[in-house]
């Protein structure tokens, strides 16, 4: 059995409640991310911060006022005030068949990996799951005997 903890990406990168839309926009231009867990001061998962979030805030501002203006709305917007706060998690234990399923069923585009002290431990995205896919093809391909003619 294969499980998340062998294919999460373990300790994420993440952000506060008290960090400003801004700071989630830049941090998600910069590391290309789509998905920025919350946490409190003891790394337990509180939220979670997608770039739809980020960009249909910025959008629905963007039109009534210039850049600058812009900026210093998403300067003083915390993410506490954004963030998703009823999540579904996962466990490093958990089967990556099931966690692909909870994905696909409720079409998430992450699933946060927790403790029992529900810290976050790691984090698992479709696109690592796109990634497992093609791993699998190439050793289907390899493994796959030649047609004959």
């Amino acid at each position: 059995m294969i499980t998340l903890e062998e294919i999460m990406t373990p300790n994420p990168i993440t952000l506060s409640r008290f960090h400003s839309l801004s700071d989630a926009r830049q941090l998600m231009d910069e590391k290309r991310f789509r998905h920025i867990p919350i946490v409190d001061d003891d790394k337990r998962l509180i939220g979670l911060v997608t770039q739809r979030t980020v960009l249909a805030n910025a959008s629905s501002s963007q039109n009534l006022i210039d850049a600058e203006e812009l900026k210093k709305i998403e300067q003083g917007t915390l993410l506490a005030d954004l963030m998703t706060v009823d999540l579904t998690t996962a466990t490093p234990t958990m089967k990556i068949s099931n966690a692909a399923r909870l994905l696909q069923n409720k079409k998430f585009g992450c699933l946060p990996i927790v403790d029992n002290d529900y810290k976050l431990v790691g984090i698992i995205t479709n696109h690592d799951f796109v990634a497992i896919t093609i791993q699998l093809l190439d050793i289907m391909e390899v493994a796959e005997p030649p047609e004959l003619s």
